[in-house]
């Protein structure tokens, strides 16, 4: 529990999904929308970009989401404003909104239980029982457990019964959608794929952790940021990672779907792909009865890039930058977090997949590019956000003398870096701890 904010930059340390983290996304310019406020997304500049056509949008988005920040009441971004609504609860109208509203929670029975048992903790537990069993830890075949740490609990057949239940009425009640499937996908696996990261890391080096993190940024509410005309920026890692050499790297995961669907007619010619066909559930409408019906889709061998997707090098580079120039916020040295010598200079992706493992690559922090980003993010809020102008299509692309030769740059220079990363390591799909493994 929170009760005191030291500075504005303490928010990060609101979990993300909680209230609190969900308020301060108000009229602040996160990772989900700077792509778009950047025009990235548009058909133009997505097309320059090689972003597919499913992934871009206007900013119309991004455009509301920023409006929000102007219909804020004065002073409340102030620091004792924001603890009073976020410590001591918030206020919406007339209604307060906290605890006695949310309901208090307790843990149950599995949040008391142990969770993990680590590899060195389990190494233990084999050699006292080989001497109690008077064996030698020579005569034991067992092998060591091949990851950092052991998940303890398992899931009775009735729970995974209910949760089945569940996922198939929800699914009944809602059309799919390959953009659906691919959300609910990324949501199940980011545990697996942050667990993929802490294992290869600390493979490397025992002393590496991995830490949750809230939404960094707003530490720069109050700093001098001309380029950004007032724009407030946040940005919410998967995680960090914090290495035994004082090194701090932004985590961020992407795990691609295996699900597609088969759009085309049974019945027609054409080249022989790697996918595998299945007769599936997808859900469908049949147009006589308008009731759920069969849908054919495929599971796709997605063959691993090295390279990070343009449209995600923004993520990365806010991320970044967000985090600033301090991971322990109550230990801080004198410099600010504009301080020009920031702690996290890299980020670390990690692309996994179903069937054919995931691969680490690692971006390096690029201030020029950064700079760019500051610049186009400021004039999508001097231009349209502040004067309540919607943006057209292709807001930036179409501009034109030096804007729009700058723009052109500011975009090649993102193409340069998606294709310049660093393999940090590839991970085989037997070496992924995706299922609890007994020894």
């Amino acid at each position: 529990m929170i009760h005191h904010l030291p500075t504005k930059e303490h928010v990060r340390y609101f979990r993300q999904e909680s209230w609190q983290w969900d308020y301060l996304h108000r009229g602040r310019c996160t990772t989900s929308q700077t792509a778009a406020a950047l025009g990235f997304l548009e058909p133009k500049a997505a097309e320059f970009l090689g972003i597919p056509r499913s992934l871009q949008r206007g900013g119309g988005g991004a455009w509301e989401r920023l409006r929000e920040d102007l219909m804020k009441s004065d002073g409340e971004d102030s620091l004792s404003e924001m603890e009073r609504i976020l410590c001591e609860g918030r206020v919406v109208g007339a209604v307060r909104l906290d605890a006695s509203v949310f309901g208090k929670w307790r843990p149950g029975s599995k949040e008391t239980e142990r969770l993990w048992i680590s590899a060195e903790e389990l190494q233990r537990n084999r050699k006292l029982q080989n001497k109690n069993n008077g064996r030698t830890l020579g005569n034991d075949k067992a092998r060591s457990f091949p990851f950092m740490a052991k998940y303890n609990l398992k899931i009775k057949q009735d729970e995974l019964n209910e949760r089945k239940i569940s996922l198939q009425r929800q699914r009944a009640n809602s059309m799919s959608s390959p953009m659906r499937a691919r959300m609910q996908w990324g949501n199940a696996q980011e545990a697996t794929s942050i667990l993929t990261a802490l294992n290869y890391f600390c493979s490397m080096d025992e002393r590496t952790t991995i830490h949750e993190i809230g939404m960094c940024g707003a530490g720069f509410d109050d700093a001098d940021q001309d380029l950004l005309n007032g724009l407030k920026i946040g940005a919410s890692p998967d995680a960090l990672i914090c290495h035994g050499n004082g090194t701090v790297e932004v985590l961020e995961v992407k795990n691609h779907c295996p699900f597609v669907w088969n759009n085309r007619h049974p019945k027609q010619k054409g080249k022989r792909t790697s996918m595998h066909k299945h007769h599936g559930n997808c859900q469908g409408r049949d147009r006589s009865s308008n009731q759920p019906k069969g849908r054919q889709y495929m599971i796709r061998d997605f063959e691993l890039e090295c390279k990070i997707p343009p449209m995600y090098i923004p993520q990365l580079m806010m991320e970044m930058l967000c985090v600033g120039d301090s991971v322990d916020l109550d230990n801080l040295t004198n410099s600010s977090l504009t301080n020009s010598n920031p702690t996290c200079t890299s980020a670390v992706m990690v692309r996994q997949t179903a069937t054919k493992g995931a691969i680490l690559l690692r971006l390096y922090r690029d201030e020029s590019w950064i700079t760019e980003m500051k610049y186009w993010l400021g004039k999508f809020k001097s231009k349209y956000v502040n004067t309540s102008i919607i943006p057209p299509d292709n807001f930036f692309w179409n501009k034109v003398g030096s804007d729009g030769d700058r723009y052109q740059k500011f975009l090649q220079h993102t193409k340069e870096l998606s294709e310049s990363v660093e393999q940090v390591g590839f991970i085989p799909h037997g070496k992924i701890q995706r299922v609890m493994l007994e020894n």
